[in-house]
């Protein structure tokens, strides 16, 4: 019921965004994870991801998108990613820049990244994954595609919603570690980011072309299915390390 509730609140938001015109429709936000010149920032930490698997139609389809992106004239606003780094996030982890408001309650907040990696994957592999694979998510309609840097997603049905769900709950548990939108958190895949604001009218443009490459997408490949969540680390927003892959123990 609450995807389901959530689904219908997005639809109206985009509808009545779309009818004030695309500017107000389109969720644009400079990152501070890179530099005012489109040179990537320094912004670490660690997470639980599933990387697309690159011999899959949703990869194929992504890199069509990369290479439309490449050719959109608007590289001097966006920072588009590399196609090595497209995956969905499980799990956020701790993003070290942010740990002032965002810590896990068993960790002091001056501890180092290397401690703090390491107290986790120490946790994580003890951790059985406790479900059945591959996850299932499917696009969500064009008309709710409104991030101008992702593409977004939600499971295929309750089943896997609540398999997903559970979950994220175990991992919080057990890391001791729950943002404020875990119950909220909209599954996605990042294809860029703005490092400078658009105008109305640069917004405008990507606004039409982004709604054409998530159509494009959700044609090819609306399904998307994953495999083991991986714990990796990162420094940036172009590579994420794998550490281990979540398994089922009993397998």
């Amino acid at each position: 019921m609450r995807d389901h509730t959530f689904k219908r609140r997005v639809v109206l938001r985009s509808l009545l965004a779309l009818a004030a015109g695309p500017a107000l429709a389109a969720e644009q936000t400079v990152a501070p994870k890179f530099n005012p010149d489109g040179s990537e920032a320094h912004w670490s930490g660690n997470s639980i991801i599933c990387h697309v698997d690159k011999r899959s139609e949703n990869f194929m389809a992504l890199l069509d998108i990369h290479r439309s992106l490449m050719r959109s004239g608007m590289l001097h606003r966006i920072a588009v990613l590399p196609p090595a780094s497209y995956h969905m996030t499980i799990f956020n982890g701790i993003s070290y820049p942010a740990r002032q408001t965002e810590f896990p309650t068993d960790l002091p907040r001056d501890a180092d990244e290397a401690f703090c990696n390491e107290w986790f994957l120490a946790k994580l592999k003890n951790f059985d994954l406790g479900c059945r694979l591959p996850f299932r998510m499917r696009a969500l309609p064009v008309e709710m595609q409104t991030n101008l840097y992702n593409i977004l997603f939600e499971p295929v049905d309750e089943a896997e919603s609540r398999k997903i769900r559970n979950l994220r709950d175990r991992l919080a548990q057990v890391l001791n570690y729950r943002l404020p939108d875990h119950d909220s958190f909209r599954f996605h895949v990042t294809l860029n980011y703005f490092y400078s604001a658009m105008t109305r009218d640069e917004e405008r443009r990507f606004f039409k072309l982004h709604q054409q490459l998530a159509a494009d997408f959700i044609r090819r490949a609306p399904v998307l299915e994953l495999q083991n969540p991986e714990y990796v680390y990162f420094d940036g927003m172009y590579e994420f390390r794998t550490q281990l892959l979540l398994q089922n123990k009993d397998v």
